[in-house]
Formats: structure tokens, C-alpha cells, sequence
């Protein structure tokens, strides 16, 4: 059929008509033949307004929930659906890189609603029993179409969480004295270019984190955090030290955590991406977050201090929001928008207004009742007090925008404005019935700040 219409039709009228086409069935029609492809590519048709540009929403794995949820934001732009139905196989997301998804065996558009497949990976020539590896995504669509995916080692702790190591669970002498991470790090690397794993060597500059037998003594749960930003890829590690990756020189360094995060067992260090570059949140006890910008001026790589807040208890009156839950977990069928059609794809493009949507104004002291939903203290020192009745878990950075995402008791999403300690409901976030269920302990594993991508697969090329 499309090769009769690109006989019938001149060149002209059968681009203006590709031109109609909303982002989705545009970036579809760039895989239907050569013919289409060259048309799309020598107009420049998939544009570059077409990047990620705006919060779409927060996706958000839940302690044994079977499927990633999506806390979704109002928006007149593409509807993004977070059922992932066109999958073989249901999984949860464990990775996110400028609008595109990681699951264990496939990279995800959420956008385009395409997926291609991840080959089966061997590990390095390492000890298996006392190393496993994580994937991380690396993509940027405005350096290349093509995206990769990392396996980065770490050291294969115990089988317990948040407990004293077991007298039987021992390190040999031989492997517990070895430099982590080694140098050279011989990492595993897809590129959907050349469709293979890789290996590719990875030499250290600088000190190395530690020892083995240092990462094997860490806190059980490290967040699987991490940002792309300029061609480098940055991994929270163990031991609360990030390794940022060069992938042009070959060669990573070790970070060091900001000095409020050393000797506290308790702290979490979250990395993300926003206005100024790498930043990383350090959650300390009673739900106190401090703010850190990235400083890679003169080869430094220092940690400078930007905010802090303190999030005290109260109590909370639920109610709606302007965001929503889609509740993937408990939809039988998946999750349907409101006109049927959870393809539907609105041309206008639509940036939340972070600084003014459902914002609660801090300019006074004492509490402030915002339409029954919030009460708000804020102290002399402008560092906002939301008060929630209950504990804070983090959900990420606005890419765009110097504002923290949050979650008050996995009851309801929050926004908190660093330049201006304002504070956003942005409404309830708790899958239904969670936490109910008997055995079942509730609580968030990681969450994703996503940002739509309209363009094609490299995949289908």
C-alpha cells in the first residue's frame, strides 16, 4: 500500500500530508519504508521541540507491586499511558533516561508506545558469587539516536536487609583487600547501533572508594540512582560514592559523598539531573533533605551545598489533585483514559508551571490552609516545614526546573520549590489498597521523573 501511494502521489503532497501527522504516527511513518524515512529526515519533520523538555510525570516501583505505577500530571500534550501491555512479558521499570524506559529485558518509549528487545548479556570475567551488575541506561537524542546500556558491577552483599551479617558470611582474605572499583573496570555495553554487547575498558583516575571488603559492610539498599549529563554517565555506588563514567576518554573517577552524608549509616544519597547540572539530595533521619550541585570547575568534583528543607509532622486532610494516580496494579484490564483511546495523542505541547500551579505560598509565618488539603509552617529561616503526619520518601529532580519531588507518607506527591520554599500538592498517590494486604510491607523502591520523547527507535531504522 505505500508503495502505490508514493507512486500516485508527488513528492510535495505526500509530504505536506506525512507533515499532519501527530508526533506519535509521525515518528511510526519514519519506520515505514526508505522512501518515507528520507522524506522525514531531508524536512526535518520529527523537530527538534519534539525532545524531552517537560515533567510528564513521576513512574514509581512499590514494594512488591508487580508493575511500575505512573503519577501522571495534567497535560494538553501526548497522553502517555504507563500499562505496558504491548510488552511480552509484564516487569517493572529499573531505569529512565531522557524518555526512554529500561526494563530487564527491553528499552521502552512510553511516548511512541515502542519497545525493542535486550539480547541475553555473559558477565565479565569476574568472581560471579561475589559481584552481580546492574543496567543503566545512557541516551541522549541530541547527540545521537542510538542509546546504550551499562552493566556496572558492584559487590554481592548478604541476603539480608537492614540486620548484622551472619557468622557464616565471609569474604576470602584474597578478594576482600582488592581496590573497588578496580582499575581497569572492564564494563558490558550494549549500543543499539551495533545491536551486541561490548565490553569496554575503563581506567581510573584519581583514589579508589575503597576495598572490596568495605562495599561488602555497606547499607544492604543503595537507590539505583543515576544521570547522563554531557557524555558522562554519573552511578550512585555503594558507599554512598558516585563513579562518573567518561564515555569519550575511557577512563572514571570516584566522587566522594557531600560531607553531611559521611559516617551517617542512615543517610541515602539520591542523584538527578536539573538546571545547573548533577545534583544529588542527602536524606538524613526525621525527613530532613539537603540539596548539592555537582562542581566539576578546574577538575574539582566537589559537592556544593544549594538548600535544605525539614518536613515536621501534622496532619493531612486527603483529597483530589491535579495529578493523578493511574493505578496500574489494580486495573484487571490496564488503565483506560477517560475517551477509550490510550493512544490518543494531542498535538499542543504543554510545560507544567511549576512556579504557579496549585502552589501553597510560604510569604507568612504560621499555618496555612490551602483549600483543605495542606497545613503549612514555614520558620524564620525560609526552609519550608510541610507538615504531614508521617515520614518523607524522595522522588526525584525537575530536570528543568530547581524544584525536588516528594512523597508524604505514599499518600500524597509534593513539589518543593528550592529558590522560593514554596510547596505543591500535587495530590494522592497511594495505589489502592496498598498496603492492606497482609505481609506486605508498603514503602517505595524508586522512582522516576519522566520526560516524553517524541521521536523514532533506532531500533526500526
Amino acid at each position: 500500500m505505500t508503495e502505490g501511494m508514493e507512486n500516485l502521489l508527488p513528492e510535495d503532497v505526500l509530504t505536506n500530508i506525512i507533515h499532519r501527522l501527530a508526533p506519535r504516527y509521525l515518528a511510526i511513518s519514519h519506520c515505514v519504508c526508505k522512501t518515507w524515512c528520507t522524506i522525514i529526515d531531508a524536512h526535518n519533520l520529527l523537530r527538534v521541540d519534539l525532545l524531552p523538555r517537560s515533567v510528564c510525570g513521576i513512574f514509581i516501583n512499590f514494594n512488591e507491586l508487580s508493575m511500575s505505577e505512573f503519577f501522571s500530571r495534567p497535560s494538553k500534550g501526548p497522553t502517555v499511558s504507563g500499562n505496558f501491555d504491548y510488552l511480552p512479558l509484564s516487569s517493572r521499570i529499573i531505569g529512565h533516561c531522557n524518555g526512554l524506559l529500561l526494563f530487564h529485558k527491553y528499552v521502552v518509549n512510553p511516548a511512541t508506545r515502542q519497545s525493542a528487545p535486550l539480547p541475553p548479556c555473559s558477565s565479565p570475567n569476574i568472581v560471579v558469587e561475589h559481584f552481580f551488575h546492574r543496567e543503566y541506561l545512557v541516551f541522549d537524542p541530541t547527540l545521537s539516536p542510538h542509546y546504550k546500556v551499562f552493566m556496572i558491577p558492584e559487590v554481592r552483599r548478604p541476603n539480608v536487609r537492614y540486620t548484622m551479617l551472619n557468622s557464616d558470611d565471609k569474604l576470602d582474605p584474597a578478594i576482600e583487600e582488592l581496590e573497588w572499583p578496580p582499575s581497569p573496570c572492564i564494563l558490558r555495553v550494549f549500543s543499539s547501533r551495533t545491536k551486541v554487547w561490548e565490553e569496554r575498558s575503563f581506567v581510573r583516575e584519581g583514589e579508589a572508594a575503597g576495598n572490596v571488603a568495605d562495599m561488602w559492610l555497606d547499607h544492604p539498599y543503595v537507590p539505583d540512582t543515576s544521570v547522563y549529563w554531557r557524555g558522562v554517565l554519573y552511578v550512585y555506588c555503594q558507599n554512598k560514592f558516585v563513579m562518573r563514567i567518561s564515555l569519550s576518554n575511557g577512563k572514571y573517577q570516584v566522587i566522594k559523598p557531600p560531607l553531611d552524608c559521611k559516617g551517617m549509616a542512615y543517610t541515602n544519597l539520591y542523584l538527578g539531573k536539573s538546571v545547573k547540572g548533577v545534583y544529588c539530595a542527602v536524606r538524613h533521619l526525621a525527613s530532613h533533605f539537603s540539596i548539592n550541585i555537582l562542581d566539576e570547575s578546574s577538575g574539582k568534583m566537589e559537592w556544593v551545598f544549594k538548600d535544605s528543607c525539614s518536613i515536621q509532622p501534622c496532619e493531612i486532610i486527603d483529597g483530589p489533585g491535579p495529578w493523578t494516580l493511574q493505578d496500574i496494579n489494580n486495573q484487571e484490564q490496564g488503565f483506560e483514559y477517560e475517551d477509550g483511546n490510550n493512544e490518543a495523542v494531542v498535538e499542543d505541547r504543554f510545560e507544567w508551571d511549576s512556579d504557579n500551579d496549585n502552589v501553597i505560598e510560604t510569604n507568612s509565618r504560621g499555618k496555612y490552609n490551602s483549600g483543605g488539603y495542606i497545613n503549612f509552617l514555614v520558620d524564620t529561616k525560609r526552609r519550608g516545614r510541610y507538615n504531614s503526619g508521617g515520614y518523607i520518601d524522595f522522588l526525584g529532580f525537575h530536570p528543568y526546573k530547581e524544584v525536588i519531588f516528594l512523597s508524604d507518607t505514599l499518600r500524597r506527591g509534593l513539589a518543593y520549590h528550592l529558590n522560593s520554599s514554596k510547596i505543591q500538592d500535587l495530590g494522592n498517590l497511594r495505589p489502592t489498597n496498598y498496603g492492606t494486604e497482609v505481609g506486605i510491607q508498603p514503602f517505595i523502591q524508586e522512582s522516576f521523573p519522566y520526560t516524553p520523547w517524541m521521536g523514532w527507535f533506532p531500533e526500526d531504522n
